[in-house]
């Protein structure tokens, strides 16, 4: 088995970035339930008076998992112990057998087997760390760092920006927070538990050795995966989103560091109700995400591959931090934002961080599998819509009919869906626009929360493989069997090669991809009345282009149609036409060989369609147009956390967003057209002469959110502290971010 996070155990390598994840099974046997395992035994060594860590280091081709438990004492002294205690388990799945050795000793104990004694463990950690602290007097190994920084602070000392704390407060009694925390994060003081801010404030500002209030994005992960924080290791990823990472590839930690236990708060809570409602445990395994997303991902790595080939001109196989970052967002038509996000945190990187690109196809599969395992969102219609219309009323969308080309930008935004950029492109492809382009938002809402918690269904992917793998098995047997056929001969056999040349031949006359781009790039060149250096349409002229019967004879179907338009940049009420179809038409043709969105594709998605889902019973809790007291939108407990960094930071270094359509120079004007929104296939209706895309005056308006909404989560409190999200830069051609900018 190979996997992407697999650093060799036997070198020490801190693991922090390059933990398996718990949901890959190895020899039938989980990751996840392995650690347990290893929990188990830990609570028989009773080891009390110390704080611990299991994790995962990596899992072998011969079915061996490696895992590592680091045992501390932090004190508010000393958040970042001195010395600490590791102890190595070995899982064999094929013997079933749990072993495990302390530091780098020899002595291989198993458990059930040949092992200390019970009540000897405790001792046996204290002897360890009690040679390495003696070791270390010995040598004077203590840095003039060490002997100042950690240091007792003094009693006023307060960090830049954290207000110190008055005399009467500090000696006050805990409040909710601190009983929350000392819950969660038992460091023992002598007295109480440090809370979780101040815990945070220590361990980072110990690690700053050079006082220079940055780190690298390698430091700060050690330090999160290294404190006891209870996150999954997906939420710790999603944590470190909410970081402004520089070009430089440091992050500012004291304003991370502020937000942090919000988030985390928010997170802990997020994964608690959705583990309490999850009803089957089904667990997909990378076969099953090749055999349904493999071409897709192939595909979409060569085109990752060619952008760091370009940029890598060395051909050393790595990049900067930011180089790999940049080269994932000039392929926009490949990635969404929130893969982007999640891709930078899951790519391994050495210390002086460059980035590894030879295995991006693998690194593809595994944030396929995890954003299949932890949909927390994508699942929940409740938490889905709320997310959807706050995202509409953060991007100023406030008219109840939107332009299909801002919905593709609200979909690329969505900050707390984790949605490919396939699965984007195929919503576009199943919403109905009328035949200037706008959609009502109302249905959107419902197509969105219908067809994406089918997108997310474990078991239905499951399944899908399934029936996929048995087709191969079936046409392999068939291409056998015909093979047999056809050294004895037969009429039957025949008759039936007869039957599928004819189909041979009908798609044979089917225009190929070639033939398609040159049809549609000449019909935009006979619409192209100017013949500028750089060819583009007006928006009008290429929506009627598209009505032509040119394009209906290269046979695409009405939703490749849908998905073609929606995905045009609009730029100044201009398409690039030429760019567009080279871009988008080889995509057109790539989804026609994916089996994983049939079920969605076949259906029947118009404004009146039986299979949406209806949105009604969530209406009381939270309204579409009820009126907001404040202007700031509040986020559900489903909430990730880049929304409350955005809020808070009105810049950040390499960050943008993708500028809705009206940003690029929408004119609102034209009338209401309800009623065309209800027609099918409106698309290839008559020529209207409205600007496209435009909004009539007279239409309703999606009211801001109500920001006393009390399940609110970190987004909502970040606001109302920050007085109010930063405006947001809008840059031509730049991709979508709602987390950093």
């Amino acid at each position: 088995l190979k996997t992407l996070q697999a650093p060799n155990w036997q070198r020490g390598v801190s693991p922090a970035m390059h933990e398996p994840n718990k949901g890959l099974v190895v020899g039938g046997r989980k990751v996840a339930d392995v650690v347990g395992l290893v929990e188990k035994e830990l609570l028989r060594w009773q080891c009390g008076r110390y704080t611990h860590i299991t994790r995962a280091l990596e899992a072998t081709d011969r079915g061996i998992i490696h895992l590592q438990t680091i045992f501390s004492k932090p004190v508010q002294e000393q958040p970042v112990p001195i010395a600490v205690a590791c102890v190595y388990f070995h899982y064999d799945t094929q013997k079933q057998r749990l072993t495990y050795q302390f530091e780098q000793e020899s002595v291989l104990h198993t458990v059930g087997g040949q092992s200390l004694a019970d009540g000897k463990f405790e001792g046996w950690i204290d002897r360890i760390i009690g040679d390495k602290l003696q070791v270390r007097q010995l040598h004077d190994l203590a840095t003039p760092f060490e002997s100042t920084r950690l240091k007792p602070p003094s009693e006023h000392t307060a960090f830049p920006g954290v207000p110190a704390a008055a005399p009467e407060e500090a000696e006050s009694a805990p409040g909710e927070d601190d009983i929350y925390v000392s819950e969660m994060y038992p460091v023992a003081t002598g007295k109480e538990s440090l809370p979780l801010g101040t815990l945070l404030v220590n361990i980072f500002d110990a690690a700053d050795e050079e006082n220079e209030w940055e780190l690298t994005h390698k430091e700060v992960a050690d330090l999160l995966y290294a404190t006891p924080l209870g996150l999954a290791d997906w939420d710790i990823k999603l944590l470190l989103t909410s970081a402004t990472e520089l070009d430089s590839g440091r992050i500012q930690w004291q304003p991370f560091v502020e937000q942090a236990p919000e988030i985390i708060d928010a997170l802990l809570r997020r994964r608690a109700d959705y583990e309490a409602k999850q009803q089957s445990n089904v667990h997909v395994i990378p076969e099953a995400v090749e055999l349904c997303y493999g071409e897709e991902i192939a595909e979409v790595a060569r085109a990752a591959g060619e952008a760091f080939s370009q940029l890598d001109g060395g051909g050393k196989g790595t990049l900067t931090r930011n180089e790999f970052r940049q080269c994932l967002l000039t392929r926009a038509e490949r990635f969404s934002m929130m893969e982007v996000q999640m891709l930078m945190q899951m790519c391994t990187e050495d210390d002086i961080g460059q980035v590894p690109y030879d295995e991006f196809n693998i690194l593809l599969t595994q944030l396929r599998i995890d954003a299949l395992h932890n949909a927390l969102v994508e699942t929940e219609v409740a938490n889905l819509r709320v997310h959807l219309i706050l995202l509409s009323r953060r991007e100023g969308m406030m008219d109840t009919v939107v332009p299909i080309w801002d919905l593709r930008n609200l979909l690329l935004n969505a900050d707390q869906l984790c949605l490919s950029r396939m699965q984007i492109h195929v919503i576009l492809m199943i919403v109905h626009p009328d035949e200037y382009g706008d959609v009502d938002y109302e249905y959107f809402l419902r197509v969105c929360c219908t067809v994406i918690p089918q997108m997310f269904d474990k078991a239905a992917i499951k399944e899908k493989a399934e029936m996929i793998a048995k087709e191969k098995a079936d046409l392999q047997a068939k291409q056998e069997l015909e093979e047999l056929q056809g050294i004895t001969g037969g009429l039957a056999t025949k008759t039936r090669r007869s039957d599928e040349e004819d189909q041979e031949d009908v798609q044979a006359n089917a225009p190929d991809r070639d033939a398609v781009e040159k049809a549609l790039i000449g019909l935009g060149h006979q619409a192209d009345e100017k013949h500028r250096a750089q060819p583009s349409l007006e928006v009008r002229k290429f929506l009627e282009a598209m009505r032509h019967e040119t394009v209906q004879a290269q046979q695409l179907s009405d939703a490749e149609l849908r998905g073609f338009i929606a995905e045009a940049e609009i730029d100044n009420q201009e398409i690039a036409y030429v760019d567009h179809i080279k871009t988008w038409v080889p995509i057109l043709f790539e989804l026609r060989r994916s089996r994983v969105y049939d079920g969605i594709l076949s259906k029947d998605w118009g404004f009146d369609a039986p299979n949406l889902i209806s949105l009604a019973e969530y209406e009381a809790d939270f309204p579409l147009r009820e009126p907001s007291e404040r202007g700031d939108a509040e986020f559900c407990d489903g909430s990730r956390p880049s929304s409350a960094a955005s809020s808070r930071r009105g810049g950040g270094a390499g960050r943008h967003r993708r500028p809705t359509s009206a940003a690029r120079g929408r004119t609102p004007t034209g009338t209401g057209r309800n009623d065309a929104l209800k027609r099918k296939n409106s698309l290839k209706g008559t020529s209207g002469g409205g600007r496209p895309g435009s909004r009539g005056d007279g239409r309703g308006r999606l009211n801001r959110a109500n920001s006393d909404r009390s399940d609110s989560s970190v987004d909502s409190r970040a606001s109302r502290r920050s007085g109010g999200g930063a405006n947001r830069p809008e840059s031509r051609g730049s991709r979508p971010s709602s987390r950093v900018r």
